[in-house]
């Protein structure tokens, strides 16, 4: 059967999902093949919170916006012709849905030099759909005792592992593994042993949430890495006295009206004109040195156009260069309603104000 044959036999559902018992919750579906099959989940977009939620998650995972396709929302990322190179599988898991947050994972299974299962986790706020990150929910010193207890029981671990390796008396196959351990964990210890959680995900629960930084092993030598991940849960009732304001408005009282006021964080998905088009810009939280991931769609036609982010040392201003043949430049800033007002500036031309929301 054709490749070309194989996509128009993809079957597109929006299926109830009874099991997960999740109100306003809907699974996209695809199938390609037995072994490649597509479930991506679909909120309820009565609201702004949900309409952003979903355009979050298409945009970064499936490379296109909600309900803007051909055949199907993944043929963005699914192999194409003979290159061999995309997702074969998709599957996602929702870890909780409270009246303050949302949090779930999108899993992944990736071929490209070699076959890979990943996960990317999510947490967003319900109040505005907006993601959720470390410093919006922890207060700064919340959050350095917070990285301090997680850096000495990760390097507790494999300094715990290393001493128990034999130093002498294993032979052939088993003194190539002990010396491949020792010097794949001897590697991994100083990244946790000044570890900022930039490449944590974050698991919210209904009464604790975890960060899970990935193993140590490259993946030529992922059979011996016999610690994997690195994961560490606290319950939000023994962070009271770390979180911000924000977060334990969320975390421990569980509330629906929760509202950064006091720091608002630049990341999301924002909407607006720009050059006589309507324009969705998402930009993901940055992380400890201030790079994130941003780019917008052009809504007539649905394409992307990837952004350089570079921050301020005024957290609430942002610099966005488009990667276009002809560059131009965003320089907004955010008000305490959570707008973006600046301006835009092709290369050579005058510059037009904006705002975005």
């Amino acid at each position: 059967m054709s490749y070309r044959r194989s996509l128009m036999l993809c079957l597109l559902a929006l299926v109830p999902l009874p099991s997960i018992a999740e109100p306003g919750v809907t699974t996209l579906e695809a199938t390609r093949s037995e072994w490649s099959t597509y479930r991506f989940p679909l909120f309820e977009s009565g609201s702004a919170a949900p309409e952003r939620i979903n355009i979050y998650l298409h945009a970064f995972e499936l490379d296109g916006l909600p309900g803007r396709f051909e055949q199907s929302p993944f043929e963005r990322i699914w192999p194409t012709g003979g290159a061999g190179h995309g997702v074969v599988s998709l599957d996602y898991e929702i870890h909780a849905k409270t009246p303050g947050f949302l949090s779930l994972d999108i899993i992944g299974e990736y071929y490209g030099a070699y076959l890979s299962l990943g996960r990317n986790s999510y947490a967003f706020s319900l109040a505005d759909g907006s993601p959720l990150s470390l410093p919006a929910l922890f207060s700064e010193a919340g959050l350095q005792r917070v990285q301090q207890r997680i850096s000495q029981a990760r390097v507790g671990r494999i300094e715990t592992f290393l001493v128990q390796l034999p130093v002498d008396g294993a032979t052939g196959d088993e003194a190539e593994t002990i010396a491949i351990q020792r010097a794949m964990y001897g590697e991994c210890l100083p990244r946790h042993q000044d570890t900022t959680l930039d490449h944590d995900r974050l698991v919210l629960e209904p009464t604790q949430l975890t960060l899970i930084a990935g193993g140590c092993s490259a993946h030529a030598v992922r059979a011996l890495d016999d610690l994997g991940e690195f994961p560490n849960s606290f319950a939000y009732a023994d962070l009271a006295t770390e979180l911000s304001a924000y977060g334990r408005c969320l975390l421990l009282e569980q509330r629906s009206d929760c509202r950064d006021l006091s720091n608002p964080q630049i990341s999301g998905v924002y909407r607006g004109v720009v050059d006589r088009q309507q324009r969705t810009l998402v930009i993901a939280p940055p992380d400890t040195s201030g790079s994130s991931r941003a780019f917008y769609f052009r809504d007539k036609d649905a394409s992307k156009v990837e952004l350089v982010a570079k921050r301020r040392v005024d957290a609430s201003r942002i610099q966005l260069r488009e990667q276009n043949a002809v560059p131009a430049m965003f320089e907004l800033q955010i008000d305490r309603d959570g707008r973006l007002n600046g301006t835009w500036q092709p290369e050579g031309e005058v510059a037009v104000p904006v705002e975005l929301h």
